[in-house]
């Protein structure tokens, strides 16, 4: 199987917006496990993994238009998470949205980055 040849930046980056949304999904199973919750608190998560999905999927084809949303997803997401870290009640879910708070936003940073930018603009960066 051939290796995907990218920086470690966009393998970071592709990562981070895909493993946020399935760590939020995980999450949310405890209280449909164990509070009885309905299938509707995965809404939200199902979201950020679909979006998520698309930028990766943009980065993976070198399409310039996802670097663009990726900026617009990682801003949209890290500020919900600050959001939903400041209504919070359990500690877990504080934890877990400073975490994917801070995560969205390294993501941010990795879509700013050099590397980033030459792997999808080739030369022209």
């Amino acid at each position: 199987m051939k290796s995907w040849q990218a920086p470690v930046e966009v393998k970071v980056t592709a990562a981070l917006l895909i493993g946020l949304p399935v760590a939020w999904a995980l999450l949310d199973l405890i209280p449909v496990l164990g509070a009885g919750a309905g299938l509707a608190i995965y809404r939200v998560p199902a979201l950020a993994l679909i979006l998520g999905g698309v930028v990766t999927t943009g980065l993976v084809h070198k399409m310039g238009s996802a670097r663009i949303g990726g900026l617009v997803v990682t801003v949209v997401f890290a500020l919900l998470h600050a959001f939903l870290l400041l209504a919070a009640e359990l500690w877990w879910n504080k934890l877990f949205s400073g975490l994917s708070f801070a995560g969205y936003g390294y993501a941010f940073v990795l879509l700013n980055s050099m590397p980033l930018k030459r792997h999808i603009l080739g030369a022209q960066a």
